[in-house]
């Protein structure tokens, strides 16, 4: 039996040491989920095309930090209750919540990809599975902590990561308006990166007609999109986050990254490592990707200047159009005034005006139209009138995952 001696330092639980004793019910693996449940927790996140899978690339290795291949856990929640029609109070079942996750882990097309896939085999996913009823079977807390925490107990234990070594969690969630529940549940601090969102954009909008049969920006996706940075932009202008979040930018990361990553490990109080400066996924070496370059993962390095800044321009600039770089300046002005990114256009008054009026008007295409062609664009109008003045409150209105 184990007799288990541990204090509170800062409010984090530090644990001194154990000794073994008879007639003791706690256990080494009690002393683990212990660690584990006390970890502070930091929510990865921004928009697409900003630069999150490159950034959660060069936290991969560090060996302070708990942190699974892009594992988005409220979207895996949301994927859940919403695409698999599962009602989340199922998964208080510890057997039936260890198969439901290790399936999603293991089959979803989603995680077969190097930046997403973690359990390589069908041994792995047993202990995966196993892991997580461990976990239930000693741990008493709310449904969503117990979930969170379990995934990422029985990936440490699937892969043999020593947890007593580790200082935090980053969880990399896709889309930033989870942050509020981050805040609640786990009082978590946010690492955000931004970007010009010119070359978001260049590079969201070239991803988004690709993928499409007509070749062309559906509203949907532009207005996904749209949310995805207003509510990243949100949460820094947030008074009551003040303290609570970090701003990575992109640009700065490419002129020197060993600066940014200092400054980044200073403030999560972790050790500045090497690994910081290379990028892998599970300790495998990681190409990036790139709209302009490949579908998806790259297979080959890129050019050598290819993110000097004339080069970015140079291809935003043949994705964009004039017309269309001048709207992204109206709607987003704060945001690249804030960041001190170069404006293309002098905007007055009567410019943002007129520009908000036909942005509302514009990328509002779809593929199929189920009913009313002109009742479904009024209605993805006011969709978009929403994300621009509610920003994430808009989720109480539509569905977006």
């Amino acid at each position: 039996m184990y007799k288990l001696n541990y204090q509170y330092i800062n409010n984090k639980l530090q644990i001194n040491y154990f000794i073994i004793l008879i007639n003791n019910k706690r256990s080494l693996k009690h002393l683990i989920l212990m660690k584990i449940n006390s970890l502070p927790i930091f929510m990865l996140s921004s928009f697409g095309h900003a630069g999150i899978d490159w950034t959660h690339s060069l936290l991969d290795s560090h060996k302070d930090i708990i942190i699974i291949p892009a594992f988005s856990f409220f979207r895996t929640l949301y994927k859940i209750e919403k695409i698999n029609k599962i009602k989340l109070n199922k998964l208080k079942d510890a057997k039936f919540a260890a198969n439901i996750l290790s399936e999603i882990f293991f089959n979803d097309p989603s995680y077969k990809v190097k930046r997403r896939k973690f359990l390589f085999n069908n041994e792995q996913k047993k202990i995966f599975e196993k892991s997580i009823i461990d976990f239930y079977a000693l741990n008493k807390m709310s449904l969503i902590q117990k979930i969170f925490f379990s995934i990422h107990y029985a990936f440490c234990i699937t892969h043999k990561i020593d947890i007593s070594q580790k200082k935090c969690i980053v969880i990399h969630e896709h889309v930033s308006w989870h942050y509020e529940k981050y805040k609640k549940i786990f009082d978590a601090k946010a690492i955000l990166i931004f970007r010009d969102p010119k070359a978001v954009l260049g590079g969201g909008i070239l991803r988004m007609k690709n993928v499409n049969p007509s070749k062309k920006v559906s509203s949907f996706q532009m207005d996904t999109m749209l949310l995805h940075m207003v509510s990243a932009f949100n949460i820094i202008n947030d008074k009551y986050n003040t303290g609570k979040f970090f701003i990575l930018e992109n640009e700065k990361m490419h002129i020197n990254l060993n600066i940014e990553m200092l400054k980044l490990s200073k403030w999560m109080n972790i050790d500045f490592n090497e690994s910081m400066l290379r990028q892998s996924f599970m300790g495998n070496d990681w190409l990036g990707e790139s709209s302009y370059l490949a579908k998806d993962e790259l297979h080959k390095p890129p050019p050598e200047n290819y993110y000097e800044p004339d080069e970015v321009k140079k291809r935003w600039k043949s994705i964009i159009s004039k017309e269309e770089t001048k709207l992204i300046e109206i709607i987003f002005r704060k945001f690249i005034k804030k960041f001190k990114y170069e404006f293309e256009y002098k905007l007055g008054t009567l410019d943002i005006i007129f520009g908000y009026f036909f942005f509302l008007t514009k990328y509002q295409f779809q593929e199929k139209y189920f009913f009313n062609k002109y009742l479904i664009i009024l209605r993805n109008i006011l969709r978009r009138i929403c994300i621009l003045s509610i920003k994430e409150k808009t989720l109480l209105l539509f569905n977006f995952k």
